[in-house]
């Protein structure tokens, strides 16, 4: 990550406040060389670095072939079927649901009005992802997914890596083994949620070479390195909550994990060796 400490250290805390950074890889906008000036999204005054602009998301059609790869992994790791299941999900369900690339205020928006604060506990600079679903208020049931919302102008990595932030709250909400009247605690289904974003971004794309670039347009390989670091070195509840979910997943596998969360709604102690 040297381009991005360098960057850091190379910038006085009074000019950091006055420059602009990309919304996919968080860099400062090299003020001093026009020629390398990040792209205006037209967005809340969002901008992204000419390495992330190569692949970026800007429509919900660009996002359809993200998700059918988000839903290749949830069904290659076993969680989705491609029948028709009662006792558990299926990719018809998960597949129909509509996925919708927005602006910032949109975002937001709905991030307010659906999501009782939930959100804005990632030190992520802004939320990049909401799942948004219907309740019944005489049951305990989820009635249905409206549609998953990521936010415009990420570059492809980022988004999708998002997208299977979000397909995992939609997994949640949709698998019977998990009953919305009893909600799993914010640091456990998010920390979950981070887990499946991680190993999406190790195992559900396609592997790319390390091209040499140089530090001020880092290699999409460099940029998907950092999207996980990322995650792993969140500081806040998320993180947190990533942390001791690949800790378990790392000594009980994915799938005895989910059904201990399932029965207990928390994370299992796992003894340092």
């Amino acid at each position: 990550m040297q381009c991005w400490q360098r960057q850091l250290i190379d910038t006085t805390a009074t000019d950091i406040g006055s420059i602009r950074r990309c919304s996919g890889c968080h860099r400062f906008e090299p003020i001093s060389t026009p020629d390398r000036h990040f792209i205006d999204l037209g967005d809340a005054g969002r901008c992204v670095c000419l390495a992330c602009c190569r692949t970026v998301v800007t429509t919900s059609k660009d996002a359809e072939p993200l998700w059918e790869k988000v839903l290749d992994f949830f069904e290659y790791m076993g969680l989705i079927t491609t029948a028709e299941t009662v006792s558990g999900v299926s990719r018809h369900a998960m597949g129909s649901i509509p996925i919708l690339i927005v602006g910032y205020d949109a975002l937001n928006d709905n991030l307010k009005a659906h999501s009782d604060g939930a959100h804005y506990g990632s030190s992520q600079i802004m939320t990049r992802g909401l799942c948004l679903s219907e309740h019944s208020s005489t049951n305990t049931g989820c009635l249905a997914i409206t549609a998953v919302m990521c936010l415009s102008g990420l570059p492809a990595d980022l988004t999708a890596s998002v997208l299977a932030h979000e397909a995992t709250h939609v997994w949640i909400k949709l698998n019977p083994n998990f009953r919305y009247g009893s909600a799993l605690p914010l640091k456990v289904e998010e920390g979950l949620a981070q887990l499946i974003a991680f190993l999406f971004l190790n195992d559900g794309l396609e592997p790319i070479v390390d091209q040499s670039e140089d530090d001020s347009n880092p290699s999409d390989f460099k940029l998907r390195q950092y999207f996980k670091f990322c995650i792993e070195t969140d500081q806040t509840l998320y993180g947190e909550g990533f942390r001791l979910a690949a800790k378990a997943y790392a000594d009980m596998g994915l799938h005895e994990l989910l059904y201990y969360i399932a029965l207990n709604h928390n994370f299992p102690s796992i003894n340092d060796d």
